[in-house]
This record gives structure tokens, sequence and C-alpha cells, in this order.
């Protein structure tokens, strides 16, 4: 019975859980197979996705900035994604370098590392 009434509230909190979770699980997706390895020995670096056009057989086509600080050097990426799933299958590098640093902002959903 307790089983049952669990899977009820996981089922409900599905159901009615804000697209700012599924974005941040993009985001968590694109940092572990995308901007990680851009990134790779900076202080920290910030994660926006600035568009997400999701097609009718649930692949995601994705518009994403990332940039960052290094000692006193910031490198920041604009790259647009393919992904299927939990999987990352593709992606291009749109703009990069001597754009300026993107930072949180109350209107935009952003990750931090």
């Amino acid at each position: 019975m307790r089983l049952l009434c669990a899977l009820g509230m996981v089922g409900l909190f599905c159901v009615t859980a804000p697209a700012c979770a599924d974005e941040s699980q993009l985001i968590a997706l694109l940092r572990a197979q995308a901007f990680n390895k851009v990134f790779d020995g900076f202080e920290f670096y910030h994660v926006i996705i600035e568009n997400d056009l999701t097609q009718a057989d649930g692949t995601h086509e994705l518009t994403a900035v990332a940039s960052g600080k290094f000692l006193e050097q910031t490198s920041r990426v604009k790259a647009v994604f393919l992904v299927i799933g939990d999987t990352l299958i593709g992606g291009q590098v749109l703009e990069e370098n001597g754009l300026p640093p993107c930072t949180p902002s109350s209107g935009t959903h952003a990750s931090s590392l």
C-alpha cells in the first residue's frame, strides 16, 4: 500500500512539475556531455538555454550559451545542440570568444558550477 501511494505521489509530481525542471535536466546534460570539456579547469561557468525547440517526436534543438572565468580571462560559447532523450547527438558552435560574459538574471533559468 505504501509503495502504491508513493508511486501515485511521484506520478502526480511528474505531471505537475514546472517546465524549469525539464530545463535544469537539459542544462545538466549539456554540462556533462559538452560544456565540461570546453570549460575544464575554469573557476566557474554559467549555462543558459536561450531557445528550446521541442519536436513532436520528443527531440530538442537547443541554443545554449555558456561562459566561464579562468584567472582573469573570460570565455563564452554559443552553440546549437540536438538532444534525443538523455543523449546529446551533436552540436555546432555558433559564436565564440569576444562575446560578453553571460550572467544569471531573474528572467532566465541558469545554472552555475
